[in-house]
């Protein structure tokens, strides 16, 4: 009974030796890879922030040069309208005078016609 017991004994300790083995082995692999892997990681991660953020530098450059030509744009445009506007308004003060001017000059002869007509008919009476 006893030779069985050491026999099972010895058993058991060679399991738990190969189980310890496996398991150290285990770890100084993962050691291994995070002590090589882990730097190549950590400056693949900082390559990625500073190419995203140069994207987004490049990209909000790009918004604001559109924005500068739409609002160049938009004032040239508002130029462009006030000049027109300024010179249609022109036209009709222009319009407006002349105008007047027909109609005092047509109201004029009216004034004297009617004179004119007061005066013959005077005469004739």
């Amino acid at each position: 009974v006893a030779s069985y017991i050491e026999e099972k004994t010895t058993i058991l300790r060679n399991e738990c030796g190969k189980e310890i083995a496996n398991r150290q082995e285990s770890i100084e692999s993962l050691q291994t890879l995070l002590e090589n892997d882990l730097p190549r990681i950590q400056e693949a991660i900082k390559a990625e922030a500073i190419e995203r953020e140069e994207r987004d530098t490049e990209f909000m450059t790009g918004i604001q040069e559109e924005i500068q030509s739409m609002h160049s744009n938009f004032m040239e445009e508002k130029k462009s309208s006030d000049e027109t506007s300024e010179a249609m308004l022109e036209m009709l003060r222009e319009m407006v005078t002349r105008v007047k001017g027909d109609i005092e000059g047509e109201k004029k002869e009216r004034e004297l016609c009617e004179d004119t007509l007061l005066t013959l008919l005077e005469e004739t009476c």
